[in-house]
């Protein structure tokens, strides 16, 4: 599934008739997806993968940050797969949590230990945590589309003259746009930026 599809990035792009141009739209809202993720900071799933909006599993070895209450690094936090908390840093099985221990806030990415928790407390080791979670949406927000939308267009109209500052039209020279991320895309985005999220560009 990609966070929108050819026909919907079609809405954005004028002079397309018909699904001729689809398989070019759906590369590019691929490539929208990755950029706006890492724009985002989102992590890749595993390694040499594109990092991506859609929901995925990721695995986090965390400092034991102590006390009941466990932030994890991204948002939103769809559901945890498990959380192991080993003070030898050999995540067994004895080190597991018990899925009934803690309590997931996953807007805020916060997992808590319940009151009434058999685990009781975080550890303070370092890299003691391993969280294995789904990040990501698992719907797409309507302004995360529109954003894709518009800037999928503005590649697709782009195609022609990348790596040009300007063109020849009408008997003058005409300034071309800049491929990068439009100012009005990165507004759309800029709500759902993860804290520590660096952009080169």
């Amino acid at each position: 599934m990609a966070i929108m599809t050819a026909a919907e990035a079609r809405l954005y792009v004028r002079g397309i008739q018909g699904s001729g141009e689809d398989s070019a739209l759906s590369t590019l809202v691929s490539r929208a997806d990755a950029v706006f993720a890492s724009y985002l900071g989102l992590p890749p799933a595993s390694a040499g993968a594109a990092a991506s909006l859609e929901d995925q599993t990721i695995t986090l070895y965390m400092d034991g940050p102590g006390g009941q209450e466990l932030r994890l690094p991204y948002a939103p936090v769809l559901s945890i797969t498990s959380i192991h908390d080993s003070d030898d840093r050999l995540y067994s099985s004895a080190d597991l949590v018990a899925a009934s221990d803690y309590e997931l806030y996953g807007d805020e990415s916060l997992i808590r230990l319940t009151d009434t928790s058999s685990h009781g407390f975080w550890s303070t080791t370092r890299r003691a945590i391993k969280v294995a979670a789904v990040i990501g949406f698992s719907t797409i927000p309507e302004d995360i589309k529109h954003a894709a939308g518009l800037q999928v267009a503005h590649w697709f109209q782009g195609r022609d003259h990348v790596g040009r500052t300007s063109v020849n039209q009408g008997g003058g020279s005409v300034v071309v746009k800049s491929l990068e991320l439009l100012p009005e895309v990165r507004q759309a985005l800029n709500p759902y930026r993860q804290a520590g999220a660096i952009w080169v560009g």
